[in-house]
């Protein structure tokens, strides 16, 4: 299995990427819904403008 470990820009481990094929076996041995979160776009929106800021302040301030 290629799992891919995440982390912040400390290097404090955040996440991990698993092949798609795995997730759908995961999903269906522990029964897990693919129900998101109701605000995961705000989220995400919000995520990608403050990294934005943090490598291009003056675009980021246009945003």
């Amino acid at each position: 299995m290629d799992i891919k470990y995440l982390s912040d820009d400390k290097g404090k481990i955040t996440g991990v990427f698993i092949p798609i094929e795995e997730w759908e076996r995961l999903q269906k041995q522990f029964g897990i819904s693919e129900a998101e979160p109701a605000d995961s776009n705000a989220q995400l929106q919000r995520e990608l403008a403050s990294a934005l800021a943090k490598a291009k302040p003056d675009v980021a301030k246009n945003i």
